[in-house]
């Protein structure tokens, strides 16, 4: 789409620019988003990440409710109008503090300005009509498919809910879907060696940052007001931002002093930091395959003031000799689609397919077969995603197994407490869910035969 006002000009502006440079492309919402954030004071900032995420979270709802109120297909709207009818629905529906008025006004001059003015005359009744009747309950899903009318009443794609209704069954299902739905909380990792969690919240609170120990990483806080990443305890390196279950992954099981790892597929870096956060006495190596992403890898490490070894390598195919150098445990995020990272990557919804699953299992097949050798005997193999499709884990998994029967389901019952040990599903198999404060990750932990 071509912009004939400025996103400077204002923050619906800029929202609609961005849910549809998004959509239009491949690339991650922030790509587009960074580029126009800088031109807003802290307020703004905050309601144009409303904006953008909560659209992108309900689109096919919104959708819905668009072409009922018009209608007409939302197909079938002219494409200049999409983004801007868009972000007024979301307002509309969604936004309490947004005054109508406000929201229809704005998408009418952005109308006035991107086309004809019959197609403004069309915005402003199609949202006045909207207006009038605010709540989702007032524009029911008449869809006759069950499963159908359950992906747009949650506003997710028919693929996953039908994968999910199958693999996951009705109630777990309409958690996920709703967890999806839901903004997310910021979660940031605390460096024992630098005092820990507790020292980290009394500096960020002193700052004016309300904060809570997460609740299921012992290196985490959980930002429930304000802006972390503008303190001076950011600027010195005492926080890393990252899930928290992002960072339980990295920690299965616990990782000792001295133990030497290999993160094969590390940047931006938060494997590594999770464990060095809770082991300052692990001896990590990084690898990424990405000169582009290790140069990113590389400024974390600046920032964080760490000093670890950095190798630009693919990790289906390292560099270095097998017989040379092994490693007590190999860690890798396999590619994967991000199923588990919906709420926080609501975009990734609307580029979901089988073919892109299919790809990235068979990506993780030969990462994990290039890694085997690199695992030094009774070492472990920790294979991670932030997916919950059965073939880019349990099925990977499965195939890696049959092809290298030296290696075998570590028991994690013997490594793991409650809570988390509620996340083990089978041998070596740990999952959690999107839900609670965290996203959905993936984890299978293989130990190598011999050694010790």
């Amino acid at each position: 789409m071509t912009i004939r006002r400025s996103p400077q000009d204002n923050v619906r502006v800029a929202a609609a620019w961005v849910v549809e440079r998004t959509l239009a492309s491949l690339s991650p919402t922030d790509s587009f988003l960074e580029t126009v954030l800088a031109r807003y004071d802290e307020r703004d900032q905050g309601l144009l990440r409303e904006l953008v995420f909560g659209t992108l979270r309900w689109l096919r709802r919104i959708d819905q409710v668009i072409s009922d109120a018009s209608s007409r297909r939302f197909e079938d709207i002219e494409e200049a109008l999409q983004g801007p009818l868009r972000v007024a629905v979301y307002q509309l529906l969604f936004l309490d503090r947004v005054p109508a008025h406000a929201a229809v006004h704005e998408a009418v001059e952005q109308a006035h300005c991107l086309t004809h003015r019959g197609a403004a005359s069309f915005v402003n009744a199609v949202l006045r009509r909207i207006a009038r009747s605010p709540r989702l309950e007032d524009w029911p899903v008449r869809e006759k498919d069950p499963m159908r009318r359950l992906a747009i009443e949650h506003s997710h794609p028919d693929l996953l809910v039908e994968r999910w209704l199958e693999r996951l069954g009705r109630d777990r299902t309409l958690e996920v879907l709703a967890a999806n739905n839901r903004p997310k909380p910021l979660q940031l990792l605390a460096f024992r060696h630098r005092g820990g969690r507790e020292l980290l919240a009394e500096s960020l609170i002193d700052e004016g940052i309300e904060v809570e120990p997460s609740q299921l990483s012992p290196v985490g806080v959980t930002v429930r007001r304000g802006n972390p990443l503008t303190t001076e305890a950011f600027r010195r390196g005492d926080l890393y931002v990252q899930d928290e279950i992002s960072q339980i992954a990295a920690l299965l099981p616990a990782p000792r002093a001295g133990e030497r790892i290999l993160d094969a597929a590390a940047a931006p870096g938060g494997k590594s930091f999770a464990l060095f956060a809770q082991q300052p006495g692990v001896r990590l190596t990084l690898a990424d395959v990405s000169p582009a992403r290790s140069f990113l890898l590389r400024s974390n490490l600046v920032r964080l003031s760490l000093d670890l070894p950095l190798l630009v390598a693919d990790a289906g195919a390292p560099p270095w000799s097998s017989e040379a150098t092994r490693f007590d445990r190999v860690v890798v995020d396999l590619p994967c689609s991000g199923t588990g990272t919906l709420r926080k990557n609501p975009e990734l919804k609307w580029r979901i397919s089988e073919r892109e699953i299919g790809r990235m299992a068979e990506q993780g097949r030969r990462m994990l077969a290039g890694l085997a050798p690199h695992v030094a005997p009774g070492g472990l193999l920790v294979a991670i995603t932030c997916s919950l499709e059965l073939e880019e884990n349990q099925e990977v998994v499965a195939r890696f197994l049959d092809e290298h029967p030296e290696f075998s389901p570590l028991r994690l019952e013997d490594h793991l407490a409650l809570p988390l040990a509620a996340g083990i599903e089978g041998p070596g198999s740990w999952r959690m869910l999107p839900g609670g404060d965290h996203d959905g990750f993936t984890v299978h932990v293989l130990k190598r035969s011999g050694g010790p």
